[in-house]
């Protein structure tokens, strides 16, 4: 069981807030706004009404001790850089903040948030890569250079096993999972003499130029 702490109860901040604790980790719920606040107090471990742009009570919750702190301020840009600069004067071990602008994003970054989450952005990028790709029906990027591609598979794969084509191997891609198109079913870390179908859905991971070498040969 982790200890996470979420600052700001929008949609994002007590969804992101709820999930955890159903997971079963510790969650401490924080916001300026009472309601906010009495919402969340079934639905997580503790849930505190307080500014957190005041650093000394911040420190009071016992941040520094946490595993992950999760800052959720919408686009109230002053707040969000406060309080993730008082976290990390903390010595909080992980900060991870949303962001609604890029101007937030770029101020998060200077002040050294650990991961930035940018929803619009990346839900943006998820819709053109799957409208444009050759192949691609998903993905999720892990970074500025690595990503996990749900893709259909290119011809040279089909009617082999895994071992046979040779992926990782020509394009230095990891297999994690194949989901059957027809059933849904989903196999994760598929054996070595698995044969890809045309009916198979591919879940790669590797470097994005590696996943585009392994798109391109669809072509």
């Amino acid at each position: 069981m982790s200890q996470f702490e979420v600052i700001g109860l929008g949609r994002f901040g007590s969804n992101v807030a709820e999930v955890l604790y159903e997971a079963g980790h510790e969650v401490l719920a924080v916001d300026i706004g009472a309601a906010a606040v009495q919402r969340m107090k079934d639905r997580t471990t503790r849930a505190v009404v307080l500014d957190a742009r005041q650093k000394n009570r911040l420190a009071s919750l016992g941040v520094q001790d946490f595993d992950v702190v999760i800052i959720s301020l919408g686009d109230r840009i002053e707040a969000a850089a406060v309080v993730a600069l008082h976290l990390k004067d903390l010595g909080v071990k992980r900060v991870i903040a949303k962001a609604a602008s890029d101007d937030l994003a770029r101020l998060l970054e200077l002040i050294g948030v650990d991961e930035i989450i940018s929803p619009e952005r990346q839900a943006a990028e998820r819709l053109a890569n799957r409208l444009q790709g050759a192949g691609t029906l998903d993905f999720i990027p892990l970074g500025a250079n690595y990503s996990i591609h749900e893709i259909t598979p290119p011809a040279e794969l089909l009617s082999k096993t895994l071992a046979e084509s040779r992926v990782r191997n020509k394009y230095n891609v990891q297999v994690l999972a194949v989901r059957d198109a027809r059933t849904d079913e989903l196999i994760v870390n598929p054996p070595a003499d698995f044969s890809v179908g045309k009916h198979h859905v591919l879940v790669v991971l590797g470097a994005n130029t590696d996943i585009e070498r392994l798109k391109d040969s669809r072509r």
